[in-house]
């Protein structure tokens, strides 16, 4: 399921991220890499907020809906 579909409060683990090299260079460089645990803090209305390796990030719904994850 992607990133953007997580309820908040899950902890989910990267599967793979299926957009372009822009997208996918740009998650890269948040942390957000298939295998890593992410927490979903804030999934309502606007940007998603996460938490991953202690640290919390913004993250629009488009790049959000990238990022395939399978809950934990």
């Amino acid at each position: 399921m992607p990133l953007s579909a997580s309820p908040p409060g899950a902890i989910v683990r990267v599967v793979n991220i299926v957009g372009g090299w822009g997208a996918t260079r740009r998650l890269m460089e948040m942390g957000v890499v298939p295998g890593t645990l992410v927490r979903v803090v804030h999934n309502r209305v606007g940007p998603l907020i996460i938490e991953i390796r202690g640290m919390r990030l913004s993250i629009g719904r488009g790049l959000a809906s990238k990022v395939l994850v399978e809950v934990q």
